[in-house]
């Protein structure tokens, strides 16, 4: 196989790693501080970004599964950092927002996220920054493509393991039958 796609090269492997790093640094802050746990933030930040939201666009811009969003928000509303309101336009619908003391947290600890980012960033010149932007717009764009779909990676030795049909039903698999 090409070097290239060793572990240590794969942008999903090289990218994880990043963000742990990243986790591991900042979030002991916020969880001191703030008593936030990292999906704690990660949800405090897409609200405080994006407020209002409703609960399931705040799913997909954390890439949290609804029902950990559920209870990550209910621990933020308990510690009164969010609130949920009601849609005025349809009476059945949440919307998520900050509370005041939620707005401070979230502008102190996305102060910090930025000077880190900052300092991360130090290391490049202002057209290697350019040039990285333009470069994650790219991936970004492609991941979404890719990854909204199975896979159309033919890996030997797996064919017939985990393949669906076009109508999403598994497809048949030869079984051998018990004999008595």
């Amino acid at each position: 196989m090409d070097v290239q796609f060793n572990l240590e090269h794969r942008l999903a492997y090289r990218f994880s790693m990043l963000s742990a790093q990243n986790v591991r640094c900042l979030g002991s802050v916020y969880t001191k501080e703030f008593g936030l746990s990292t999906a704690g933030w990660r949800i405090l930040a897409v609200i405080g970004r994006y407020e209002p939201i409703f609960p399931g666009v705040a799913a997909q811009r954390s890439t949290m599964s609804a029902d950990k969003l559920t209870r990550t928000v209910d621990r933020l509303v308990q510690m009164g950092y969010v609130v949920r309101n009601t849609d005025e336009a349809d009476r059945r619908r949440v919307i998520l927002c900050l509370t005041s003391q939620g707005r401070i947290v979230y502008n102190k600890v996305d102060e910090l996220h930025q000077a880190m980012d900052a300092k991360w960033r130090d290391v490049l010149s202002k057209e290697e920054n350019t040039v990285l932007n333009e470069i994650m717009e790219k991936l970004e764009a492609r991941a979404r493509d890719l990854f909204s779909r199975p896979p159309e990676v033919d890996i030997p030795g797996l064919t017939g393991t985990s393949r669906r049909s076009a109508a999403g039903k598994r497809a048949p698999t030869a079984r051998k039958r018990a004999t008595a």
